[in-house]
């Protein structure tokens, strides 16, 4: 980020830091945080463009000038994150509930999660290090960073670090990755048979597809549908307005005892990502 200047005569208040000290504000295009007497536009160019940009007044995150979120029919993208949230049930979640989001963006949807009193933690994981950085900057953000708050971030692929969670770990999983051609392996089966095999047994997860290739006659959402199945996942189907897919695993059937978690937590293991609770239990190999 670097220091900037708003068009004249452009330029308006947005909102302020939870503490006062950063008054944010907008060209409309463009959000800027005054601080100590320094104006810097929040953008950076890191492999890719990142900025941040208003829309009804809430911060939405752009890379290479796509947004990272779906705000139409939607108020702002806040709304949007609490619809996901309703559809995958969190807040009638019972026990240690630990929810996954693979793609942590600007946390939106992690910060919603975490609001049910029936969540007791939300793994956040990012990989790109602009993204946090430009979360940092954001108040909107500001749940993702605070001390002894349910949601705990990690820096790096979703892809191999779920590779190191413990089976049946989570009891839901919130996938919104980039698109397709950004990010292939987010929306393999390899990764989707290890997304089975973190959650628990009637856990749900929400994939967002959006409609990239529809105009051309490719169903994205048809071909992920496919997939989650052949990985396991049952009760498939494609919510229009979220542009995702909601499915679950099964249960497993009456007949075979079903294990209970008893005793404390598991310690953590020694090839833990760094920052993981302690209550977290990775698998070894």
């Amino acid at each position: 980020m670097g220091h900037a200047k708003a068009k004249k005569g452009g330029i308006e208040p947005l909102f302020k830091s939870s503490d006062g000290s950063i008054q944010y504000l907008t060209d409309g295009n463009f959000i800027y945080a005054d601080k100590d007497g320094v104006r810097m536009r929040l953008d950076m160019f890191a492999g890719r463009y990142y900025k941040l940009r208003p829309v009804n007044g809430i911060p939405i995150l752009e890379v290479d000038g796509l947004r990272m979120h779906l705000v139409r029919d939607f108020k702002t993208p806040l709304e949007y994150s609490e619809e996901v949230v309703k559809e995958l049930g969190i807040s009638k979640l019972s026990g240690l509930s630990l929810v996954l989001d693979t793609c942590m963006g600007l946390g939106y949807t992690a910060i919603a999660a975490s609001k049910s009193p029936n969540v007791s933690m939300v793994l956040s994981i990012e990989i790109s290090e602009a993204v946090i950085t430009l979360s940092r900057w954001n108040p909107f953000s500001d749940a993702l960073w605070e001390k002894g708050g349910k949601i705990t971030v990690i820096q790096g692929s979703a892809a191999d670090l779920i590779k190191t969670f413990e089976d049946s770990m989570f009891s839901s999983v919130i996938h919104d990755p980039p698109r397709l051609s950004h990010a292939p392996e987010l929306y393999s089966r390899e990764f989707y048979k290890e997304l089975f095999r973190v959650c628990k047994a009637g856990a749900r997860i929400f994939h967002y597809v959006g409609s990239v290739g529809e105009k051309k006659g490719r169903r994205i959402d048809k071909e992920v549908a496919n997939r989650l199945q052949s990985a396991g996942f049952v009760s498939v189907r494609y919510h229009p307005r979220l542009q995702g897919l909601i499915a679950s695993k099964s249960h497993p059937a009456a007949s075979k005892p079903r294990i209970q978690n008893q005793g404390p937590p598991h310690p953590i293991s020694k090839r833990a990502p760094q920052g993981l609770p302690s209550f977290i239990r990775l698998r070894d190999k």
